[in-house]
């Protein structure tokens, strides 16, 4: 490989020593199914030295070089002569950005998601408005668009008054309301199943309508769902996926069955604070074969930006081991919400790589203080002294 000019970054910067500059130049949000479009020119090969790489729940030494956006080398052959940036890993673990599912970009900034590893997002209610002040900074946005709720549902008439839902009035309604957010660019349809505190729910004809529509058009379904009657609603309409685990105090064989509908699960169990049944709910589902993605509804209460360890040990604590939580925000989060290649660390696939000083299958749960070195993209845009 024909040497590069060095350029090394110093032992202590962010997005370079004018960080407000970099981010500005790093490229723009990635918005509904356009991942990757839009992003201004890369800045050379980058390589990642001195760390240990993960791969299935261990380490080993190895450098990464990446070029253009996706990852070139992995291997103890990874050397400066081969890039044009280095960033010094001594000490840190390098592992894919992780990918969280149940967000809600208006409550955060997105420098402050990627600063916490964070590389890609899946935005489950928010405006065009609020998407567009993520504009600029190099994390992956996939979004749901407008939330489908009853009219005077959950959440009109408190947090999502400001247009991030659309009220349903019939089945027609429901069909011309997710051909709405099909034509908006959205990757999935939410849908609100809250009937606590008097709320109304969607007829079961209605609910099916809108559920039939997205499959139509190529869509998965995930809902909110708050009680055990907004369950059967979704059970029943074929919903393939819930956005948390059931507000309720869900029983294991309730869990159990979900799996076996082959619903998938962002069980965001952080914002329920210990809670021995839902740790048990999560447990079950796993045991019945379903399909869990790290989620933390970031934008509720409790929840901070960036990897939470919260989440991490609420996962582990539900069985999961270290390797099975990695996974699960990272190549089966990236799977599940249809992005090629994202989520390893390894020759092809997206350089999405970020670095933490703490080996995540020890007793410490990963989060968001752990993290020293993050690159999106093949951008560095975080580099701390280890």
């Amino acid at each position: 490989m024909r040497p590069w000019p060095q350029r090394r970054m110093s032992r202590r910067t962010w997005l370079g020593s004018a960080g407000a500059l970099l981010l500005a130049a790093c490229g723009v949000t990635t918005l509904g199914r356009d991942a990757g479009s839009g992003l201004a020119p890369q800045l050379g090969p980058v390589a990642l030295l001195g760390g240990r790489v993960w791969h299935e729940g261990a380490t080993e030494p190895a450098g990464v070089l990446s070029d253009g956006g996706s990852i070139l080398a992995v291997g103890p052959d990874v050397a400066a002569r081969d890039a044009a940036t280095t960033i010094d890993c001594t000490g840190l673990v390098l592992l894919p950005g992780f990918v969280d599912t149940h967000v809600h970009v208006r409550f955060a900034r997105a420098q402050d998601v990627l600063l916490g590893g964070v590389t890609t997002v899946r935005d489950l209610g928010s405006t065009p408005e609020d998407r567009a002040a993520w504009q600029g900074v190099p994390v992956t946005v996939r979004a749901a668009g407008r939330i489908l709720t009853p009219l005077g549902g959950y959440p009109t008439r408190s947090w999502g008054g400001r247009g991030e839902s659309r009220e349903v009035a019939d089945a027609d309604d429901a069909r011309a309301a997710v051909d709405e957010q099909v034509a908006a660019g959205a990757v999935i349809v939410k849908i609100a199943l809250e009937d606590s505190g008097g709320r109304p729910l969607f007829a079961p004809d209605v609910l099916a309508a809108a559920v039939d529509a997205a499959h139509a058009a190529g869509l998965r379904v995930t809902a909110h769902v708050g009680t055990a009657d907004g369950l059967r609603l979704a059970l029943d309409a074929s919903v393939d996926e819930l956005a948390h685990l059931p507000l309720y105090a869900i029983g294991e064989d309730e869990a159990a069955d979900l799996a076996m509908a082959g619903m998938a699960l962002c069980p965001t169990l952080a914002i329920r604070g210990r809670d021995d049944g839902a740790t048990r709910a999560v447990a079950a589902f796993r045991e019945a074969g379903g399909r869990v993605l790290y989620s933390t509804d970031l934008g509720n209460g409790g929840t901070r930006p960036g990897i939470m360890g919260e989440e991490f040990a609420a996962l582990r604590a539900a069985g999961m081991s270290a390797a099975e939580v990695v996974d699960a925000a990272t190549v089966e989060a990236a799977d599940h919400l249809g992005l090629d290649r994202v989520g390893r660390v390894e020759p092809g696939w997206r350089a999405d790589v970020i670095g933490v000083a703490v080996d995540p299958a020890g007793d410490e749960p990963l989060d968001a203080e752990h993290v020293r070195v993050v690159v999106a993209g093949g951008r560095p845009v975080r580099t701390d002294p280890a």
